[in-house]
Parts: C-alpha cells; structure tokens; sequence
C-alpha cells in the first residue's frame, strides 16, 4: 500500500480538531452550568492540544511542500 503525501497531515489536523472540541466544551460547560473547575482544567488542555496541533502542522505541511517537489 502506497503511502500518500498528504496523510502526514492527518494527526495534526485531528489533534486541532481534537483541541476544538475540548476548547468548546469548556466554554460550553462555563456558559451552561457554570463550572469553573471544568474550565479550569479544560481549557489549558484545549491551548496545549492547539499549540502542539499548529505546530506539529507547519511540521507536517513543510515536509509535503519538501517532499512534493521532488
């Protein structure tokens, strides 16, 4: 089975998507009940979940755009 270029973006953009929800839900459960402590400890979780996701992706993205010329 051949490898395709672009399957080295599917963990990063999985992990932002990943890092979405969390962040969503966390604003959710602030908004709707309230919580604080589930935004306390959802929310940083969210940022590091984005922060790895973007950074992991310009990772990702260089090596097609390196890959894919030759």
């Amino acid at each position: 089975m051949k490898r395709t270029r672009f399957e080295l973006l599917v963990w990063p953009l999985s992990l932002l998507a990943v890092g979405l929800a969390v962040s969503w839900l966390a604003e959710f459960a602030v908004g709707r009940w309230q919580d604080y402590q589930l935004y306390g400890l959802a929310r940083p979780v969210a940022d590091l979940l984005l922060i790895i996701g973007a950074i992991w992706l310009v990772v990702a993205v260089v090596g097609v755009a390196r890959n894919g010329r030759g």
